[in-house]
């Protein structure tokens, strides 16, 4: 059962010799339970996985990218593929109420295509259902967090695209596995829609990659959600130094800036790039600051 996520059904665990008295002896023990007929669990199974099959479907969608450890933009909601005629749903921490999906926060992707003999929808398949129910950025935010850890390659991409309504594959074409984060995705696709020149996980001397080059001299660096402290902090401040002393200009963006504060934050991009602020015109780029460029005299 762990092998396979940790909620199956009864079917598959007839499928490798369990029989119906070995599944009923290992819940009266408490090594499983059930979900809901003919579904089980072990207890450390995951959360959402037995909650969108109590709900009577599959987890989908961003609970699968969240599970898997992707991006994911803040969504609170169950994401449950369900075949197209399914009737009764219910509540996914209750099988005695219905479902009631403003109430329990639950996203109902109703579908043709099966199989729906599993409790999670394989990665790609779970990824082109985030199209259905959220913007392309933030869809296209998790691909690019699949392709960067690893958990996708760019042949997968052909899956995804293949499952996708025929209208909305060419969205996919936007998906690129240099993107660190969901939030630098979120910039990056900013950027082009408005066809402004910018660059990816360029190298600068003495400074090390920066997340997005807009123009000549405008480094946006993306902190995700969590603050840096200790010496992190302080590469940041090293590094943020070294550019403004060469001329370049510093974007450093928050979370909360991208993800919840976004009009306010593309229009002070929109700003400086009107301005020109994003190329060199004069600004540079200088010669970096030599390490003992100041000598100081002891007691001085």
């Amino acid at each position: 059962m762990r092998e396979h996520g940790g909620v199956v059904a009864r079917a598959a665990l007839e499928s490798v010799g369990c029989r119906s008295a070995d599944v009923d002896r290992a819940i009266r023990r408490g090594d499983v339970f059930r979900v809901r007929n003919g579904w089980y669990a072990t207890h450390d199974a995951p959360a959402d996985v037995v909650r969108a099959v109590r709900v009577g479907g599959m987890a989908t969608a961003a609970t699968v990218a969240r599970v898997r450890g992707l991006w994911v933009a803040d969504d609170p909601r169950l994401h449950v593929r369900v075949r197209y005629s399914t009737g009764r749903l219910f509540a996914p921490h209750d099988r005695s109420q219905p479902l009631d999906r403003v109430r329990d926060r639950v996203c109902v992707h109703y579908s043709r295509r099966g199989p729906f003999d599993r409790a999670v929808d394989p990665l790609t398949v779970a990824l082109a259902e985030m199209f259905a129910c959220t913007d392309v950025a933030r869809a296209i935010a998790s691909v690019d967090s699949a392709l960067e850890t690893g958990n996708l390659s760019l042949q997968h991409l052909d899956l995804i695209r293949a499952w996708m309504p025929p209208s909305r594959r060419v969205m996919l074409d936007r998906a690129d596995a240099d993107a660190q984060s969901g939030i630098e995705t979120a910039v990056r696709l900013f950027l082009r829609s408005r066809r402004i020149r910018h660059r990816l996980q360029v190298a600068i001397d003495g400074v090390g990659r920066v997340d997005i080059l807009v123009g000549d001299r405008l480094v946006i660096e993306v902190d995700g959600r969590t603050f840096h402290t200790g010496t992190a902090f302080d590469e940041d401040r090293r590094r943020d130094f070294e550019l403004v002393t060469r001329g370049y200009l510093v974007l450093r963006l928050s979370y909360r800036q991208v993800v919840h504060d976004w009009e306010r934050t593309r229009a002070g991009i929109l700003a400086l790039v009107d301005r020109n602020e994003h190329l060199w015109s004069g600004h540079g780029p200088y010669a970096a600051i030599p390490t003992r460029a100041v000598r100081v005299e002891e007691n001085a």
